[in-house]
């Protein structure tokens, strides 16, 4: 019946293993703080950027697009966020630059590009805050070099930021000064369109020439009714056949066609022995719908050159400005302490698991050492069947 093992009995293991357990503990330390003093040192620098609030751009991108369809150029009235950040520092375009700056190729002794990036993010780290504040941080071999290489990213990143705003921009310009050019040369043929249809049909101003025919014909019908009027007194007091009447008919006849002619036009236009600038009445709702189509394509030319002109100005305005895209909350400062090698931390794990290690070996080797007929049968019978396999 096997005895049931106590407390003492773990005693009595630690203490006949304990100068294996405190040599290993001590050695592992020892060994461990000695590769540790001789490991390179390493500081980590820390910056806080945000992005610049909407506000700050009085006449940014975000004003110029808000009623137009050119989301394909990668423009939105939303700006830079914090967010976009992440991936630009992290790009290669900036860590080239950062690299090439501090000569990182020849420090980091690597041999191709690939590896110098690699690098390169290894040491580089980016946390985004809740607050949208986002954290920048570098390592190298001194602190001073930290705190430079790490500022060094926060300036690439504002111009990267700055250069592709510059390309947004650029694109805009280039879309509205090809738009203006357009614009303009619809401007022109709606003009001239309408003055054609005046020369055509002597429409100076339809409304100014209606209410003058209007006034013209009213004088003659006042006339056409004297003469009415004569006609029938002189019917009254002269015989039939008397020369006057007849020629009482003649003007009477004469007047109404020219009202006829004036206000429904002559039959026969090629005849008309009107000037040109007489428009008969029956053509001018014709003309004056036709008039009212071309006087508003040049207001809508016009308003849509005078729009496209402002926005192409701004454009030109946008893509010349100077604006910081990156707003520098904590800029990076040499670090009081490094960030590796971490000894403290390097000696007490090691420690601690050459502890474990070294009682875990005890416990095995002292159950090895104590099995009885049965178990030493089995564990000779595992050992066979290992080899054999």
């Amino acid at each position: 019946m096997a005895r049931e093992t106590g407390i003492l009995d773990h005693v009595v293991v630690l203490v006949r293993w304990r100068r294996l357990i405190l040599s290993a503990f001590l050695l592992v330390s020892l060994g461990t703080a000695g590769v540790s003093l001789i490991l390179p040192e390493a500081y980590r620098a820390s910056a806080t950027v945000y992005p610049p609030g909407q506000g700050s751009n009085t006449l940014g991108l975000g004003g110029l697009l808000g009623d137009l369809p050119v989301g394909l150029l990668g423009l939105d009235g939303g700006g830079v966020s914090a967010t976009d950040f992440i991936p630009v520092l992290e790009s290669e375009r900036v860590a080239s630059a950062v690299a090439e700056r501090f000569n990182l190729q020849d420090l980091y002794q690597t041999k191709t590009r690939e590896q110098l990036m690699m690098a390169v993010g290894a040491r580089l780290e980016v946390s985004l805050s809740r607050e949208q504040f986002l954290s920048v941080s570098y390592e190298a071999p001194t602190p001073q070099a930290a705190a430079e290489q790490t500022n060094a990213f926060v300036d690439e990143l504002d111009k990267a930021l700055r250069e592709r705003k510059r390309e947004q921009a650029g694109s805009l310009r280039s879309y509205f000064e090809t738009r203006l050019a357009e614009a303009e040369k619809d401007v022109a043929t709606a003009e001239v369109n309408y003055k054609q249809f005046q020369k055509a049909h002597m429409a100076i101003d339809l409304e100014t020439q209606a209410k003058a025919q209007i006034e013209t014909a009213g004088m003659l019908v006042s006339v056409l009714a004297e003469q009415i009027i004569k006609k029938e007194v002189a019917d009254r007091m002269m015989e039939s056949g008397h020369p006057k009447l007849a020629q009482l008919d003649l003007e009477i006849g004469a007047t109404g066609d020219a009202i006829d002619r004036i206000l429904m036009g002559s039959p026969d236009q090629g005849d008309s022995d009107l000037p040109d600038i007489v428009i008969p009445f029956r053509q001018v709702p014709d003309l004056g719908h036709r008039a009212l189509q071309l006087m508003r394509d040049i207001e809508i030319q016009n308003a849509i050159y005078k729009f496209v002109r402002q926005e192409y100005e701004k454009s030109k305005l946008e893509e010349d400005k100077e604006i910081a895209q990156v707003i520098i909350l904590d800029p990076a400062l040499p670090p009081d302490s490094r960030s590796k090698p971490r000894r403290t931390m390097m000696v007490l794990l090691t420690g601690g698991l050459s502890l474990v290690l070294s009682i875990l070996f005890a416990y095995v080797y002292e159950a090895m050492s104590n099995m009885d007929n049965t178990s030493r049968e089995k564990w000779s019978e595992i050992k066979n069947e290992l080899r054999g396999n």
